[in-house]
């Protein structure tokens, strides 16, 4: 039970309602700031451009890998053909048979060499195409990386000020609380916590200001007359009389 309080006393818890919705505003601010909203959609975007760019990279190396192992094959091909070719026009091989099957053997080599070279043009294709998108991926993963980075930098040094600002009226707080006896604040508390951060209210005109509610005028004229402690009949906020 709260024993008589001093208007002095509510004065100063009004003051202290004062700084713990200035801090709550401030809670509040940190917690939604749009910047980092943007920044978690900005950074999920970066870890699948980063993703992408992998595979990207993958595909682009991988047929880098077989234009090299094709275009091998064509040389490979290319040496063999010359030699038999050598040993065709040379004069070394007399026999028909034998230079008809060498001729076969040309032909079939050529016949080869040319599915390879139709392989490798499918694969240069591929190649190109990749690169295309390699380069379109790494173009809006560098635009992402720096956004992130601008926003990062943005929350911040915004949150460093919201911290800042949060010190202050925390301080605040803690030099207003000893003036409150220690009942009171118990209470005040207890119905901060019920009452959406508002625990105490200003009488102003007849009105609380905590739910809005305009009082009867002798409602008023009585709580003037007892002083105290006095609450709100609709939202049961403590009352400071103004």
């Amino acid at each position: 039970m709260v024993a008589n309080v001093e208007p002095a006393a509510l004065r100063r818890l009004l003051e202290l309602q004062q700084e713990d919705s200035a801090i709550k505003q401030l809670l509040h601010r940190r917690e939604s700031l749009p910047e980092a909203r943007e920044l978690l959609e900005v950074n999920e975007r970066l870890a699948e451009l980063t993703s992408d760019l992998e595979i990207a990279t993958k595909q682009f190396e991988e047929a880098g890998r077989e234009q090299s192992r094709l275009e091998g094959e064509i040389s490979l091909i290319d040496e063999k053909i010359g030699r038999e070719e050598q040993r065709m026009f040379s004069g070394g091989v007399s026999n028909p048979k034998e230079l008809s099957a060498l001729q076969a053997e040309v032909e079939s080599l050529k016949r080869k060499k040319g599915g390879i070279e139709d392989h490798l043009l499918e694969i240069l294709v591929q190649k190109d195409q990749a690169f295309a998108t390699l380069e379109s991926i790494r173009d809006e993963h560098g635009i992402t990386e720096a956004r992130s980075k601008e926003l990062s930098e943005t929350v911040g040094r915004l949150t460093e000020d919201i911290e800042a600002d949060l010190g202050v009226h925390r301080d605040q707080r803690d030099k207003i609380a000893p003036d409150i006896p220690p009942d009171l604040l118990t209470l005040y508390d207890k119905i901060r916590e019920q009452k959406a951060g508002i625990g105490a209210a200003a009488l102003v005109g007849g009105t609380c200001e905590g739910c809005h509610t305009q009082l009867p005028a002798k409602e008023v004229e009585r709580l003037r007359a007892e002083g105290g402690l006095q609450r709100c009949d609709n939202c049961r906020r403590i009352l400071v009389i103004a």
